[in-house]
This record gives C-alpha cells, structure tokens and sequence, in this order.
C-alpha cells in the first residue's frame, strides 16, 4: 500500500513536471500577471495624453510579454490607422475587427475564424499573432496588434486574459483623452474666433476714424471756421451767430473724442505719449484722481500696432473696470521696462472683487472685460494676473516679455 501511494505521488510529480515543461516550451517563462496588471494599471492612470499612452501600450507592454512587434491602431474617421505612420488601416466594418469587437476579448489571430478572416482578406496582417480589442462598454477605441514573442512561443490564455484586462483600463483612459482633446480643440476655435473678432473689430474702428476724420471732421471744422468768419461780420440786426458757433466747435471736439477713442493717433508715436493721453482723459471725468508713472528709457516704448494696441486697450479697459466697479479714492497706472520684459500695472485701492477671478465665472455673467484683457494679453505673448482682496483693491498685472516684441535698440 506505501509502494502504491509512492508510485502515485511520483507519477503527480512526474505529470506536473511534465505540463511544466511543455508549458514552458509552449508559452515560456511564466509571468507574474497579477503583479503585471497592477503595475500597468498605476501606469495607466498616470495617462494623460495620447502619446504617452501609445508609448505604453506599443513599447513597454510588448517588453514585458516578450513581443518582437505591436502597432496601435486608433480611430481616425472611421478608420483604424497606425501611429507611426503606416498605410496600414483597418476600416470599423473590417470582419476581422468586427469579429474581435463582438467578442471584447484578446483572440490568438493563428487559429479559429480570425486566423481565416486575416487570410481572406489582409495578407498584409500575417505577422500578427494577438488582436486585442480596446473596449469601453459596447464601443470599440482601438485595436492592438501583437506580433511573435521571442522563441516564436505561444501566447497562454493567461496572457490573453491579462490583455483584455490592461485593453480595457487602455479604452478608459482613451476615452478621457479623446474627451479632453475635443474639449481643447473646442476652447481652441473658440480663442481663435474670439481673436479674429478682436482683429476684425480693431481693423473697423480704426477705418471708422480715418473716415471721420478725413471727411465728416473736416467738413464740421470748415464749417465752424465759416460761422466763426460770419460772426465776426454780422451787424447787430443780423441773426447771431455766436450760439451756432460754440456748438458747431462742442460738436468737433466731442468728434475728435470719438475718433481718439476708435483709433489712438499717440500710437503712431510711441506708447507712452497714448497712455499719457488716455490717463488725462480719463482723469478729467474721474471721481477719482488717476496718476501714471512710466520708468522706460527714452524712444524704447515703440512696439509694432498689434502690441501697442493690445496694452493701451488692457490699460483702457481696466481703467474702466476701477472707475465703474472698484470705487477707489485712487487708481495708478505704472508702466516698467526691465531688461527683460515690459510690465504693466493698474491699481486701485477700491472694494476689491469677492470670489474666483476665473474669465470663465464673469463670462457666464455677461462681464467679457477680464476675458478680453487675457486673450489680447496672449496674442502678443504676454500674460495677464488680477490680484484683488475684498476692502483692498486690485491689482491687473501684465508682463510682457521681450522675447517676442523686442522694442528697437
């Protein structure tokens, strides 16, 4: 009875190492999935952009099954395109994807329909020896196709089932990053159609002020000087004159007024005689007293129209924003060159501004003043902070860095 239980341990041992060795012969050295998994799946969740994951799933997962070869193929209008820049492609209603996607799971592409859907119709795909199907629910995101592993050994089922697991945690995170990149391709038509506004807008006000103030202005002047001629020689029975006169002149300057506002004729000058200008203007119909301070050497604060106008339209516009919201007893505009940048400031010690500075929550309440400012700040390469606290003012920042407008030497 011993010899019989001997005999059948020896002959369990001997069956087990012999699975083992043709397990091994078929498959390879074994791999720790479980361990595997969870280390790609911390990887996966890591993933943010679609680079980073193709790098993962075309270059480091092949690595640790032993994989000659593997191409991602992601969908691209209805097609399954390579990211390395192939002409391979697999249309959606290919049968051999629509095989793998209806079953959501790795499939070994050497046997069973897939091997004879491959051979039907893409001699091409030889080479590949696992389909993986990148799934989310029912949707197909990708496919990933491995090719032969080192020693020409099989993939187990294990592996197949390992696959499937990390393809689907894969489909998540494509998904997000599909959403996200829509998300910014939307933001980034939108900027462009905000800017293209912003260029169209200043394009018409500055034709509007070549057009009154070459022909409208010009006539009303001419007329003035022709009411002002009159007065002078009127008799005392004459109808007089004197009140036309004095509004024909109020009328020209409130002219004059329109078109410095449409279009800044300082900014042919230099910016630091427009911001003068438009800080004595301002603090003319002020509550409260506006001051400017420019530290910049002397003809350095000549930039090209689309700089100069960008930050006379910022200083413009917060200007604005302190006199009709802050109710400050003070506002200072300072503008300072540095060796390496431009820097502008408008302060006010005013109520200051409760809440997120976010464009996007004054947007939403119909304010585009914070939004505009940033955007003109971005399109010359600048960037733009409000710094506020409730009793104690704002501060709008601009810096602008001379990398991308030097001013001339």
């Amino acid at each position: 009875m011993v010899l019989g239980w001997a005999t059948l341990i020896a002959g369990i041992a001997l069956l087990r190492a012999w699975r083992n060795w043709q397990r091994k012969r078929r498959y390879g050295e074994p791999i720790d999935h479980s361990s595997l998994l969870a280390k790609f799946c911390r990887k996966l969740t890591a993933v943010n952009e679609r680079e980073t994951l193709e790098e993962l799933l075309i270059r480091e997962l092949p690595t640790a099954l032993h994989v000659r070869r593997a191409i991602l193929l992601l969908p691209s209008d209805y097609q399954l395109t390579t990211n390395d820049g192939q002409t391979l492609s697999l249309p959606v209603n290919h049968a051999a994807v629509r095989w793998v996607a209806s079953a959501g799971e790795a499939q070994r592409a050497d046997r069973g329909r897939l091997r004879k859907l491959i051979q039907q119709g893409r001699a091409d795909l030889a080479w590949t020896q696992v389909w993986t199907p990148l799934m989310r629910g029912t949707d197909l995101r990708g496919m990933l196709l491995l090719g032969v592993r080192d020693g020409a050994m099989l993939f187990s089922p294990e592996d197949l089932r390992w696959l499937t697991a990390v393809a689907r945690e894969a489909a998540g995170v494509l998904q997000a990053i599909q959403y996200a990149e829509q998300e910014r391709l939307a933001t980034s038509e939108i900027r462009a159609l905000y800017r293209q506004m912003i260029t169209t807008r200043e394009i018409e006000r500055g034709r509007l002020s070549r057009e009154l103030h070459d022909g409208v202005l010009q006539d009303l002047c001419a007329v003035t000087r022709d009411l002002k001629a009159m007065e002078t020689q009127t008799n005392a029975n004459a109808v007089p004159l004197g009140g036309l006169s004095k509004r024909s002149s109020e009328a020209v300057d409130a002219l004059r007024a329109i078109c410095h506002d449409l279009r800044p004729p300082l900014l042919q000058q230099d910016l630091g005689s427009a911001l003068k200008a438009l800080v004595a203007e301002i603090d003319g119909r002020s509550p409260a007293p506006v001051y400017l301070d420019i530290s910049a050497q002397a003809g350095q604060l000549r930039f090209s129209d689309e700089v100069a106008l960008a930050i006379f339209r910022i200083t413009q516009e917060a200007l604005h924003n302190a006199i009709q919201h802050a109710d400050a007893s003070e506002i200072a505009v300072r503008l300072t060159q540095y060796p390496d940048r431009l820097r502008l400031t408008v302060t006010d010690d005013g109520r200051g501004i409760q809440g997120s500075m976010d464009s996007a929550r004054f947007v939403a309440q119909g304010h585009f003043g914070l939004a505009g400012m940033r955007e003109r700040a971005a399109m010359i390469g600048g960037k733009l902070e409000v710094q506020t606290a409730v009793d104690y003012g704002t501060v709008v920042i601009l810096e602008l860095p001379f990398t991308y407008f030097p001013p001339p030497s």
